[in-house]
């Protein structure tokens, strides 16, 4: 077996976030009484990312990620700001209702725990990825759960890492594998710690940046060839 400890990422590697995601907006924009327009998805989500990077570069907190992704989103489709945080809040408690899980994840998880150390990685939300593991019934697969949060640093910092590895205990590196949908996060995150890392690109998304996965697969049962 070429490895024995396994580092999940959880939104759309283990978890559907995509699905998850539309849902809590279209919820909270309900609530408030807002049109779900065509843009409104695509501009969320890009200003939410656009947040997230920086927040995985260490330039600003992952408060301040909740609070300005919404007020980006609503200055760019021209909402009342009043509301902006208010939209925010109700999204929060509605993302933790989404148990959308992607693909096989059930299937490959049970198989993978009879012979490795399953860990999940992850720079959500601590109360709203706890939530949506218990609902979604993955929670079980998982030998302890890091989230940035808790950590003290996000995700790629080798700081983060080196946490985890101090709670795994003492395994050689060669023997962990980091699996994830973010290059940014996850991929980076792998190569800085100096470990194998796993592209879930189930969407093959294009990879235009300098990063250079171990391997990339688009169906996690490729994951059992992969570790066995």
């Amino acid at each position: 077996m070429k490895y024995d400890i396994l580092l999940f990422d959880a939104d759309n590697t283990i978890l559907d976030f995509d699905k998850a995601e539309e849902q809590a907006l279209r919820w909270a924009f309900r609530d408030l009484g807002l049109e779900f327009t065509p843009e409104t998805l695509p501009i969320y989500r890009k200003r939410n990312i656009e947040q997230w990077v920086l927040f995985e570069q260490g330039k600003q907190t992952k408060s301040d990620v909740l609070i300005n992704r919404f007020v980006n989103t609503f200055a760019s489709l021209g909402l009342p700001m009043r509301l902006a945080d208010k939209a925010g809040n109700l999204y929060e408690e509605y993302l933790k209702q989404g148990f959308f899980t992607v693909p096989y994840a059930d299937e490959v998880l049970t198989e993978l725990q009879k012979s490795c150390r399953l860990f999940l990685v992850s720079n959500g939300v601590t109360a709203i990825q706890n939530s949506r593991m218990k609902g979604s019934g993955m929670e079980k697969y998982f030998e302890a759960r890091f989230v940035s949060e808790k950590v003290g640093y996000p995700k790629p910092q080798k700081q983060y890492f080196d946490y985890c590895f101090r709670y795994i205990g003492n395994v050689s590196k060669s023997k962990i594998l980091m699996i994830g949908d973010s290059l940014t996060s996850d991929i980076q995150g792998g190569i800085n710690a100096e470990i194998d890392t796993c592209w879930f690109n189930p969407s093959h998304k294009a990879n235009n940046s300098s990063l250079r996965p171990t391997y990339e697969i688009d169906d996690l049962r490729q994951l059992l060839k992969i570790v066995f």
